[in-house]
């Protein structure tokens, strides 16, 4: 049974891991802590107690019986790990890539829930080719010994990169950790280059793009058709369009749907009363450049067309919804697979795929004579190169390109 962060760190002051109300009677009803049947059956003494004081749910009690729920929980897990099982070596990869996930102050905690998801399914790959072995067993030559074997197997450039990044990442933090053999492994990556997969060569044009819009809007698609504009026009990627939906504990506001939270995408409140501008904190790099763009609409007449043709009388909530989803956001895969159809419809090669709408923006920005510095605010990026980390006025670079591109 998997038990939620706030047994440990009491985040969600409600959450009653294993209570249950016995009968039907209010007058007679009381909640009682029951102990897993996993934990039962391995002989921990309390199956159940009694929660005092009795009540109802939601009571000015609950949080009292939920703190209680939490403690009894927090001991029988105690317990449970202190029997005759057998125990993780401390010296494997498997203990250090455990601790990477679960220490409270791991850099894996400070990763967005989408890139977390990410980093667990490369964790574990590492921990099915390397988990056993011991950590000061791996030198440069095992490292080297690897890599060839995954070449022979055919994974992909790309796949060995991210594995052996991965492994950069957990020896990184068993160096912060003071554990001498990772700290020499970490050493060794640190020497060492591993080959990333080519970057994509197409991008869609202009025409192409507008193909799509085309057919989308044939189909009554109108969301579609000003998401896919939005994403060409003002090179957004499309997180920042549609949104995305992670994993929560249902405690904070927003929109929930089957235990996830809907963020990221855009809202009516990011626009102003007139839909002259949209001003949007990029999600990637909220945190290296908080400050937000303000993207100009009067520059792309048509986008600003189709959002007041939508904008509602109380301008609230996401602006791109799925009509064949109750009027929610889209999912990931949602958008995806309706972007993929309407490719077809429009005859656009199936080697472009949705997330090259910004390729295509910057590709025909930078045929237009954008110069390196535009280019880097219209992609919402940090920096053209290292040298270039304190540039100011990315709104302006950014709305250039656009107003440039508009020109045309």
């Amino acid at each position: 049974m998997r038990f939620k962060e706030a047994l440990w760190d009491g985040s969600d002051p409600l959450y009653a891991p294993g209570i249950s109300w016995s009968g039907k009677n209010p007058k007679r009803r009381y909640a009682q802590w029951k102990c897993p049947p996993k934990y039962v059956k391995a002989g921990y003494a309390i199956s159940k107690l009694k929660l005092e004081p009795a009540g109802w749910a939601s009571d000015e009690h609950q949080p009292n019986r939920a703190f209680r729920c939490r403690e009894l929980t927090r001991d029988m897990l105690k317990w449970y790990d202190e029997q005759d099982q057998p125990r993780m070596d401390p010296g494997t990869w498997k203990y250090l890539i455990a601790r990477y996930q679960a220490d409270e102050f791991s850099p894996f905690q400070d990763v967005k829930a989408n890139t977390r998801a990410g980093y667990i399914q490369q964790l574990g790959k590492l921990e099915q080719v390397i988990g056993q072995t011991v950590i000061k067993d791996m030198d440069y030559e095992v490292i080297k010994t690897i890599q060839k074997a995954m070449e022979a197997k055919g994974r992909s450039a790309s796949y060995i990169h991210r594995f052996f990044n991965t492994l950069r990442r957990v020896s990184n933090y068993g160096k912060v950790l003071k554990i001498h053999a990772a700290r020499e492994v970490a050493d060794i990556l640190s020497e060492m280059r591993f080959e990333n997969g080519s970057a994509r060569q197409v991008s869609p044009t202009r025409e192409q793009v507008y193909a799509l819009i085309q057919a989308a809007d044939s189909e009554g698609r109108e969301p579609d058709a000003l998401g896919s504009m939005i994403q060409f026009e003002f090179a957004l990627r499309a997180v920042d369009v549609r949104g995305q939906w992670l994993k929560t504990d249902e405690t904070a506001g927003g929109i929930i749907r089957n235990g996830k939270r809907w963020q990221d995408g855009l809202t009516w409140d990011m626009f102003d009363a007139n839909l002259t501008t949209m001003t949007k904190l990029i999600s990637k790099t909220r945190k290296s450049m908080p400050e937000p763009y303000r993207f100009d609409l009067m520059s792309v007449p048509e986008i600003r067309r189709r959002l007041l043709n939508i904008q509602p009388l109380e301008p609230v909530g996401p602006v791109i919804l799925s009509k064949r989803s109750g009027d929610l956001p889209y999912t990931v895969t949602g958008w995806s697979h309706a972007w993929g159809r309407l490719r077809k419809k429009a005859g656009i090669p199936e080697n472009i795929w949705m997330m090259d709408l910004r390729a295509g923006a910057m590709t025909e920005a930078k045929s237009l004579g954008a110069d390196p510095y535009m280019l880097r605010d219209a992609a919402q990026h940090k920096e053209v190169s290292t040298t270039d980390r304190y540039s100011r006025g990315r709104s302006d670079g950014a709305n250039n390109v656009v107003r440039l591109r508009q020109s045309q």
